[in-house]
């Protein structure tokens, strides 16, 4: 098959296109024909040798969790689930080899959920690793509720493209950043207010404008600066959500009573399913897209390293 592959940890180029075998499925996998797949900052990090401690690898690496395609073929011990089907899925696992940045991918049949009939394989491929982080890090860790207000960092990016709309389907006044070329695009998303991070000192955009504090903060960006600072936007008893990294060593997160967790996505087919629904009818719009062919995945990695992509990145791996 045909695969996006790096044998050694570097920059973009160490990424290679090229032949390798069909993987072999485990007894609870389903083996997807790989239409598209989402690029994520996780899958450019790994590629450069980040996260070791936590994340295994197995040479020759294929990149990439995000998928939607179509079932080729059940594991052995998988039932609910059909030759044919085309679904969505999150491939994620702590020791990486076979990713969905290729022809074919195996994923946990409890990982997968079906693909709306209305999203195109394009469309889907974006969604399944930002919504379940977004799902996971606002309803479930910190329980956004209607009428709270909330801070997302970056929201042009994948992540803000779809933590912004769920924010605001749980009720929550939203903030959000993002450079100015973008802010018509949070706007769309959802942003009742847009910070413009170039022009403004957001901390004291939002001191003026909440200065009660924020009861949620969901934190994408990785400084020191920005770590602290989303500590000191919350209200007591706030939440913050951290992307990226492990929360602060600071004082008045226990003196506050401040929730606050280094946030790592689950895989989870049901919730997938129920998010799918939600985009099925039009109560979370899909995110914008940018679109490469997988003979382009250097490009992606490269764009996804700049920081400033609107929407989600997807490799289109192949016509189903």
């Amino acid at each position: 098959m045909q695969a996006a592959y790096y044998e050694t940890h570097g920059n973009p180029e160490v990424l290679q296109l090229g032949e390798l075998p069909v993987p072999e499925l485990a007894d609870d996998e389903v083996l997807v024909k790989v239409a598209a797949a989402g690029v994520n900052p996780i899958d450019r990090r790994l590629r450069a040798g980040e996260l070791t401690e936590y994340i295994t690898r197995t040479f020759p690496v294929t990149p990439g969790w995000d998928l939607a395609g179509r079932i080729v073929k059940l594991g052995a011990g998988v039932s609910g689930w059909n030759v044919g089907d085309e679904v969505v899925g999150l491939a994620f696992t702590w020791s990486i080899q076979h990713g969905t940045n290729a022809e074919y991918a195996p994923v946990k049949a409890a990982s997968i959920a079906v693909k709306p009939e209305n999203l195109s394989f394009d469309q889907a491929g974006a969604l399944p690793l930002v919504s379940l982080t977004a799902w996971q890090a606002l309803a479930e860790f910190g329980n956004l509720q209607a009428g709270q207000t909330i801070l997302i960092q970056a929201g042009a990016g994948g992540l803000g493209s779809v933590a912004i709309p769920i924010a605001r389907h749980l009720g929550a006044k939203v903030y959000a950043t993002c450079s100015e070329k973008n802010a018509d695009y949070v706007r769309s998303r959802g942003g009742d207010h847009v910070i413009d991070y170039q022009r403004s000192d957001y901390v004291s955009v939002l001191g003026e404008m909440e200065p009660g504090g924020l009861d949620m903060v969901l934190e994408s960006l990785l400084s020191d600066a920005t770590t602290e600072a989303a500590i000191r936007l919350v209200k007591p008893g706030g939440t913050v959500a951290f992307m990226n990294n492990e929360p602060p060593d600071m004082p008045e997160i226990e003196a506050r009573q401040i929730k606050t967790e280094f946030l790592h996505h689950r895989p989870d087919g049901d919730s997938l399913a129920g998010l799918m629904k939600l985009y099925a009818d039009g109560t979370i719009p899909a995110p914008g897209l940018k679109v490469l062919p997988l003979d382009q995945v250097r490009q992606a990695h490269r764009l996804s390293e700049s920081g400033h992509t609107q929407g989600k990145l997807v490799l289109h791996i192949q016509d189903l």
